[in-house]
């Protein structure tokens, strides 16, 4: 099993109960003077209920684009050692959830978001893949949570109830 870590051998991490028996996987992001260049986009949109609007529902959006392929170096400067297949399948197998997908970024971890409506956009060259990703909150946003005290809150997890969070 890697030790994914974010700025060293990839940029965001994704997680799901069901892909890579549990483990987290970490992608790298394409480079190409885009805003979304070694990063995730944030959209953010608050609705309010028609009826009273004191309750309202904030969705969010996650942009980012995955770069597969012999062309990728880590955030360090080494070569990406896995090939542009297997990164290729694992995100797949990460866009097929519609549910409880973690994804990690600089800013923390976004929990219990999904690939629901458009999630993809594939661009496959003669050496690497480009693959534009969205997904999307499905229920109760969370803001993002410090990821190493995410992983430790599980239920005989190390941390109290009152240190957690409830997963």
């Amino acid at each position: 099993m890697t030790t994914w870590i974010i700025g060293k051998n990839c940029e965001i991490k994704l997680q799901h109960p069901d892909v890579n028996s549990g483990d987290e996987y970490g992608f790298l992001l394409n480079k190409d003077g885009s805003i979304k260049e070694q990063g995730v986009q944030f959209k953010r949109q608050v609705v309010s209920d028609p009826v009273n609007y004191n309750v309202a529902t904030t969705l969010m959006w996650f942009y980012f684009d995955v770069l597969c392929g012999p062309v990728a170096s880590n955030p360090d400067g080494t070569k990406r050692a896995i090939t542009r297949m297997t990164d290729y399948i694992m995100l797949m197998d990460f866009l097929s959830k519609t549910k409880d997908i973690q994804l990690t970024t600089t800013v923390g971890t976004f929990v219990d978001v999904g690939s629901l409506g458009w999630s993809v956009d594939e661009r496959h060259l003669h050496d690497h893949s480009i693959i534009k990703c969205n997904l999307n909150n499905i229920g109760y946003y969370f803001p993002p949570v410090d990821p190493d005290i995410l992983q430790l809150s599980v239920w005989d997890g190390t941390l109290t109830w009152a240190t957690s969070y409830w997963r």
